[in-house]
């Protein structure tokens, strides 16, 4: 043991405290194999008894059964009722897409119509037809002899409603040849 001196307490310098350092003892701890204190050791024995209980059944509670049961059931019809739900909604978020990819089908077929509309009203110019004839067809506007109109007027004059038969013009250089 060691004797310290502490710092003074009070205001007055001459006053000093002693202190005494102690040490303390351990707990021990005990060996598992040794009995508490203050305890009797005591062995302990176990019997082993062969019981056979094969023919033994249990009875049928028909009460907890048939509770049993209709939990099931409900159960079931819960997850029946859930899946038919869940499967309405996707078949709609579904149909919803299809409905969007049949609008965007759309659109484009429009558009695609729209575009051959424009092609054939620009093949059809009489004009373009007119320049087209002349140019490769190497065609020339026909002679007012050659015309016939449809409506029966005739450009001479003539009876309405009497027939007049064509008549085959022969072109020098044969039957097939194109005129001028």
């Amino acid at each position: 043991m060691a004797l310290m001196e502490a710092p003074p307490a009070s205001s007055d310098p001459g006053q000093r405290m002693a202190t005494v350092a102690v040490t303390i003892p351990r707990a021990r701890r005990r060996p598992r194999t040794q009995p508490a204190t203050g305890r009797a050791c005591v062995t302990d024995y176990y019997f082993i008894k062969r019981i056979d209980n094969s023919r033994l059944f249990r009875e049928v509670d028909r009460e907890k059964r048939r509770e049993c049961f209709c939990l099931l059931g409900l159960g079931v019809l819960v997850f029946l009722i859930g899946f038919v739900i869940a499967w309405q909604h996707f078949q709609c978020v579904r149909y919803g897409y299809q409905i969007e990819d049949s609008k965007k089908q759309r659109a484009a077929m429009e558009e695609w119509n729209h575009q051959l509309r424009l092609e054939q009203a620009s093949l059809a110019d009489p004009q373009r037809i007119d320049t087209l004839a002349r140019q490769k067809l190497g065609l020339a506007p026909p002679d007012p002899q050659q015309v016939i109109r449809m409506d029966g007027a005739r450009r001479g004059g003539g009876e309405l409603g009497t027939p007049e038969l064509a008549r085959n013009i022969s072109y020098p250089g044969g039957e097939n040849s194109r005129g001028p």
